[in-house]
């Protein structure tokens, strides 16, 4: 859409013209299929590399104008926030030596952006969800200031007073309400496009929709969101949810979702996506659009399809059948949407390599789907993969199978052939599917990696700590490019890092143990045991913070008479407050200074975290 005024769908006028444009689009397709306008049989695979923007302490940081006003490239571009980017790379054939180019031009576009970016002290992770993300990343402020993202957002929003609600249930439970659709830049995705041979669209198409679950188990990388450990694939709810939440008001008439897997399997032919698509879709954003795409035919030049592309581009499908023209030839591709960034360049390319040879090994007793397998059961096995990865059962044509025996035994093996049918020599072929081969044997997708890192670590370091250095130690094997499956586990007792780094929020404590003033003495004691706490913090009636309980060297009583003597007549009332972005080297000064042992941390007159003297363990500084 870039380049292209926009607007909302309730402008009338423009609502029929692009209506009328979009039912001709549809018309002309359908004539294109009938008459075998699709003879490019040159098969070719795009991609589009999203990337997170960080700075130095490993944080989302607002910096993608800059960058792309310091790098003056087209292949460069926004993503709806500011704090990601997006490569997209020249399609290449598919032939001998396809995957070494493509990870060739992944490594040199990169090293290009680092080059050119090398004086503004920037990285750029490949990673599913930014492990540092923070709730006030999406705030609508750091949305990329152009018309369409804020239109789309406008759209979806519907009422000034909506709100987006995200809930998701995995090993933690997350819920957040948001007043904009930022949240879906929280996903970095690594999309791949492959050009389909005429006659065989339908039946590849679904195949497609069949593979992804197994797919998707060997390749996830985005378990964590905003300190909370989710699904396998988290960008899979996040990203349904952000753009989805405004159809709750619909439920009644069974408004279907825009991000889905889809609703069943074509049956004829791949124009039925299209006008199932118009059916249940109501148009979102239009555009002026002057092409009449039945009279191009006529004149013998191929339709861009505008209208059709247009409305396509705002379903967002997992797997998206997408139309085009490569040097004036029309042709049909299948753009996959559901692989995650990272987390190194070879990872992605053994993604790619995997996925276009199991498409291109799509065996002849599985070329009628609709007839063995239920789309429901193709759909479920997506949703399981993206909830438990490498530790899925799928449905398998009527077998339970596990998600390691199936990739092993049945799709590598496909995926193998698939690559030899396309003329990938030997060498290229090990030198990937090698990779996906060595990630699931070992159990060690960049979720695996990532979950059990972030379950080591917390138990040393607070939930910000932890992901700064999971993001620092994801950035170092991306650097070298070294397979997710030879990541080794960060060394927990490290403790690089100078205090003047960080700032108090990112070593504070937010779980907080509080008792009220009025609660009896009595509860201490075993609070104290509970929580393993040296001091715990009062409230009053209004929640606001009001005294302290130093529990070291405290005598708490065991029995009834822990009942009759309240909270309030044994705390302390002056419990020293510091703000939540002050310098943690200033903060270690006011608790050296004033011999104390506990802070807490209050923004907007309310309690956000409490620091104390063993946050400061984590640092090999002794300042």
């Amino acid at each position: 859409m870039s380049g292209k005024k926009i607007s909302s769908s309730r402008d009338a006028r423009v609502r029929k013209e692009f209506t009328y444009y979009l039912l001709k689009d549809i018309e002309a397709l359908d004539y294109m299929l009938k008459n075998e306008y699709f003879k490019d049989n040159q098969i070719r695979i795009g991609a589009e590399q999203e990337l997170a923007i960080v700075d130095q302490k490993m944080r989302a940081t607002c910096q993608s104008l800059k960058v792309l006003g310091v790098v003056e490239n087209d292949n460069f571009t926004t993503e709806l926030s500011q704090f990601n980017l997006e490569i997209n790379l020249e399609p290449i054939q598919l032939q001998s030596g396809v995957f070494k180019k493509l990870h060739q031009d992944l490594k040199s576009n990169l090293k290009f952006l680092k080059d050119k970016t090398a004086n503004l002290n920037l990285d750029f992770p490949l990673t599913g969800i930014l492990p540092t993300l923070e709730r006030a990343d999406f705030d609508i402020k750091n949305m990329t200031p152009f018309q369409r993202y804020h239109v789309l957002n406008d759209i979806l929003k519907k009422v000034e007073t909506d709100t987006f609600d995200i809930r998701i249930s995995g090993v933690d439970e997350l819920q957040l309400s948001l007043d904009s659709i930022l949240a879906e830049s929280g996903n970095t995705s690594f999309q791949i496009h492959l050009q389909l041979k005429s006659g065989e669209f339908k039946e590849m198409y679904n195949w497609a929709q069949m593979i992804s679950g197994p797919v998707l188990a060997a390749c996830t990388n985005s378990p964590l969101l905003l300190g909370r450990e989710l699904w396998s694939e988290t960008r899979i709810a996040l990203f349904q949810q952000t753009v989805d939440s405004r159809n709750s008001l619909y439920l009644l008439r069974e408004q279907r979702p825009r991000v889905t897997f889809g609703n069943d399997w074509v049956h004829n032919c791949v124009s039925e996506i299209f006008k199932d698509d118009v059916s249940h879709y109501p148009l979102l954003i239009t555009a002026e659009v002057n092409e009449d795409a039945m009279q191009k035919i006529n004149e013998g030049i191929p339709p861009k399809l505008k209208a059709l592309n247009m409305h396509n581009g705002n379903i967002y499908k997992w797997n998206r059948l997408c139309y085009g023209l490569t040097d004036g030839k029309p042709h049909l591709r299948i753009e996959n949407r559901y692989i995650p960034a990272g987390p190194t360049l070879i990872d992605e390319v053994a993604n790619v390599a995997f996925w276009v040879g199991l498409l291109k090994a799509m065996p002849e007793k599985y070329k009628n789907l609709p007839d063995l397998m239920s789309f429901k059961a193709a759909r479920q096995n997506f949703y399981k993969a993206a909830k438990h990865g490498l530790f899925t059962q799928f449905d398998w044509f009527g077998k339970k199978v596990s998600a390691r025996q199936l990739l092993l035994t049945e799709l590598f093996p496909l995926a193998e052939q698939g690559l030899k049918k396309c003329g990938i020599k030997q060498d290229e072929i090990d030198l990937y599917l090698e990779v996906i081969k060595q990630r699931v044997k070992k159990s060690k997708t960049g979720s695996i990696w990532t979950s059990t890192n972030y379950n080591r670590l917390k138990k040393q370091f607070t939930k910000k700590r932890t992901a700064y250095f999971l993001t620092k130690e994801m950035l170092k094997y991306q650097e070298k490019d070294i397979p997710v499956h030879f990541w080794r586990n960060i060394n927990i007792n490290r403790k690089p890092c100078e205090l003047d780094d960080f700032i108090v929020a990112d070593v504070m404590t937010t779980e907080i143990v509080l008792v009220h003033e009025e609660d009896p003495i009595l509860i201490l004691k075993h609070l104290k045991e509970w929580n393993k706490a040296k001091q715990i913090l009062v409230e009053n009636d209004q929640h606001k913070l009001i005294g302290i309980v130093d529990l070291q060297g405290q005598k708490l009583p065991t029995s009834k008479e822990g009942l009759s003597t309240s909270v309030s007549e044994i705390m302390q009332n002056n419990i020293r407050q510091v703000d939540p972005e002050m310098s943690l080297l200033e903060a270690k000064g006011i608790l050296s200074n004033e011999d104390l042992s506990i802070v807490s941390v209050v923004s907007d007159k309310k309690l956000v975290g409490i620091l104390t003297t063993e946050h400061f363990n984590q640092f090999s500084l002794n300042a």
